[in-house]
């Protein structure tokens, strides 16, 4: 999601903006791009719009019923320990597959080659010498793929098969060729690619409102509630409007090349663990990234906004008061991945603080980047502070806030997952 290949500073993404869809307006912020001279990627904005409320509805309570001062039966009750074992048990098992995974295919490549043959001189391959073999494997079966797509496609005619085998060949080449920094992202770009596609098909949309938008009231026992609470990783997915996921794929893009290479470089201090590839790490980072922005608004509404608004429901006298509308409206479902993409945005900023940005619409004016990216914080700060439904400022600020702990202690944190999973040390 974030800058280039090899070269780290000179590769940085934009300090944009992301917005985390929450209820049915929709509006277009400043957001920031890379200044010319130091970072080389265009601009890359994030933005999240969010379902319409005519599409998604008014929570409705089924009956409210008030006894001593308490609202009693047909009423959400808050929702708050399931969601969290969820999203805690979800991210430690992402890590953990992803250091399993790591670890075997790196054990893998050092037998093919080796490990510690005394041609090397007792010493094990080099994480580039692993890659490298890797690559040549690849472009082994690529080619052997290649050769056969013919046979196998010759029932179409040669105005169709030639662009198709085309077309594969510029992909694996791209898939080959490319840094991994860039490959990453663009993978789940296109599965976010795949679940937009999804959202414009009339007959899908029960299904897609389903489990592709988080609402964070549930009516229902426990079943509806660990149901639900799957939707706080699909929603992180999940983009509904052209613009939604345009902006925010394009700002995964920038970032995620940055928070690669950040998470690929090794942790000062620590024996060096052989690795042929840092993608498991970055998605594990990117998926509790999500699931923690997702948790934090998810945790901020069943804790503060609805039991507000069930005292306010309660209340006959107010009922039908304005207050008791903007209540009502505070608590509408959410989706899109601007959370995770916080968390990689200020894990950027602070690994790199002298990158500087610039605001797209006044690109003569340059920033540091950690300006950029405290300056977006703090109007989260304000928007939770001050109630604005625009957008899910809470999951803004979780996203970050997970990004700013990730830069800390992650990297180690992963060093150390590994380890205990039979990483193989360098000798």
């Amino acid at each position: 999601m974030f800058g280039a290949g090899s070269r780290l500073g000179a590769r940085l993404a934009p300090a944009a903006r992301a917005f985390r869809s929450q209820p049915h307006l929709t509006a277009t912020t400043p957001f920031f791009k890379p200044a010319p001279r130091d970072l080389r990627q265009a601009s890359r904005p994030l933005h999240s719009s969010s379902p319409s409320g005519a599409e998604l509805g008014r929570i409705k309570p089924r009956r409210v019923a008030v006894i001593n001062g308490e609202i009693v039966d047909g009423l959400p009750k808050p929702s708050i320990w399931r969601p969290i074992a969820f999203a805690v048990g979800l991210s430690l098992t992402g890590f953990a597959l992803g250091a399993l995974y790591v670890n075997r295919d790196t054990n893998v490549w050092l037998n093919r080659m080796g490990s510690g043959s005394a041609w090397r001189f007792g010493r094990d391959p080099s994480d580039r010498d692993l890659m490298n073999a890797a690559r040549m494997h690849r472009v082994k079966r690529a080619q052997e793929t290649l050769n056969t797509l013919p046979k196998v496609l010759s029932w179409l005619p040669d105005v169709l098969l030639v662009p198709v085998l085309r077309t594969y060949v510029v992909y694996e080449e791209w898939k080959i060729n490319a840094p991994a920094a860039h490959v990453a992202p663009a993978i789940l770009i296109a599965g976010m690619g795949a679940i937009f596609l999804a959202w414009q098909v009339p007959s899908a949309q029960g299904f897609m409102k389903r489990w592709f938008l988080h609402h964070p009231v549930v009516f229902g026992g426990r079943r509806a509630e660990w149901r639900n609470c799957i939707t706080m990783f699909t929603s992180t997915l999940s983009h509904q409007s052209l613009g939604h996921f345009a902006f925010n794929s394009i700002a995964l893009h920038s970032f995620g090349s940055a928070a690669y290479m950040f998470l690929a470089a090794q942790p000062a201090g620590l024996p060096h663990e052989s690795t042929i590839t840092h993608t498991p790490h970055f998605y594990a980072f990117l998926l509790a990234a999500g699931l923690f922005s997702s948790l934090g608004s998810h945790l901020f509404t069943n804790i503060v906004r609805l039991p507000r608004l069930l005292r306010t429901l309660a209340s006959p006298a107010r009922l039908s008061s304005a207050h008791a509308l903007a209540a009502h409206q505070a608590i509408l479902p959410s989706l899109g991945a601007s959370g995770a993409i916080y968390g990689a945005l200020t894990m950027t900023a602070l690994a790199y603080p002298d990158s500087h940005v610039s605001i797209i619409f006044l690109p003569f004016i340059s920033i540091p980047i950690g300006l950029g990216v405290a300056g977006m914080v703090a109007i989260d700060v304000i928007g939770i502070w001050r109630g604005w439904a625009m957008f899910d400022h809470v999951a803004h600020f979780c996203g970050a806030a997970f990004g700013a702990i990730y830069y800390k202690w992650g990297r180690e944190w992963w060093w150390s997952v590994r380890k205990r999973l039979g990483a193989h040390m360098r000798q």
